[in-house]
């Protein structure tokens, strides 16, 4: 009996799949501009209806339909994941979709290898179950380790291109450059030592090209990138603005106690290694150290002290 339920649940998985897969889904952009090429944008109705939209990767389709259907199940109206591809240098609104899903599907992958490993080697129904589940959440969690590791490489190296960036800044905005100007040449300058930066940077060009207000698109800076040093940064420029300041003049002071700052964590964690070297020195250098030292001893000791003269 076991093996035409396995196999009528494949099925009906599948099945589930295909229907949420190849459901409609209307995209009203897509359809917004389809009338107004219709209409006289520059090219006619026939010739707009004689075009056929372009096709789409069937995984990329499955996994944002997926993603979709679970957004609300793993959010529940939260923007968490939001803010966490943000700051893994991910487009929130074109990737959260297609991550959700992603989870879905290397969940669903890992419970159906977990159960037919448990199936052909004969284990019973109880293994079987708990071998899916715990393969569907092992898949839940793997894409949000990565994301994790995302997260952690790309602070790294924001975090040491920031001193170089705030010192461009800093000579932009003497030499008489406006913050949206300097802002620009600086991504534009840090485009091969910092890409990363430099995208951002270019982000918050368009923001404010856009029409954005400085306030609005520094904070959604400071979103996206998540560093507590960029956090100040942003908040220095914001209260500039607001209080009439010399942008100028708050550069230099925030470079000069940015950079005491850095200098000050380097030292407290290089007055930490020594506390530090005290654990693997006991647990792995000691006892080298003592069999070296001991071991002949011992081995004479338990002998009978035949080698002692």
């Amino acid at each position: 009996m076991l093996l035409p339920l396995m196999v009528f649940g494949a099925v009906a998985l599948l099945g589930i799949v295909a229907v949420i897969a190849l459901s409609p889904q209307e995209n009203l952009l897509k359809m917004r501009l389809d009338s107004l090429n219709a209409s006289g944008g520059g090219v006619t109705g026939d010739s707009a209806q004689d075009k056929t939209p372009p096709k789409e990767n069937f995984f990329g389709v499955l996994s944002n339909k997926l993603g979709n259907a679970a957004k609300s199940i793993f959010e529940g109206g939260s923007d968490e994941t939001e803010h966490r591809l943000a700051m893994a240098g991910f487009n929130p609104q074109t990737h959260l979709s297609t991550f959700n899903g992603a989870r879905v599907m290397v969940g669903l992958g890992l419970a159906t290898f977990g159960a037919l490993f448990m199936l052909l080697s004969g284990a019973p129904v109880g293994k079987m179950i708990l071998a899916a589940g715990v393969g569907f959440l092992s898949g839940m969690l793997l894409p949000n380790l990565w994301l994790s590791l995302q997260i952690s490489s790309r602070r790294e190296k924001v975090s040491s291109a920031l001193p170089n960036m705030v010192d461009l800044l800093v000579v932009c905005v003497e030499a008489g450059l406006g913050l949206d100007a300097a802002m620009s040449r600086v991504g534009r300058e840090l485009a091969l030592s910092a890409p990363e930066l430099s995208r951002e940077l270019g982000q918050l060009g368009r923001e404010l090209t856009g029409g954005q207000s400085h306030e609005q698109a520094l904070t959604r800076l400071s979103w996206r990138i998540g560093i507590e040093d960029v956090d100040n940064l942003v908040s220095m420029l914001i209260q500039a603005e607001r209080f009439g300041t010399s942008i100028a003049v708050s550069l230099r002071v925030f470079s000069d106690s940015f950079r005491t700052a850095r200098r000050q964590r380097v030292e407290e964690a290089a007055a930490k290694t020594t506390v530090k070297l005290l654990f693997p020195l006991v647990f792995f250098i000691f006892p080298a150290i003592f069999v070296i030292l001991l071991g002949p001893a011992a081995v004479n000791i338990l002998t009978g002290g035949g080698g002692l003269k």
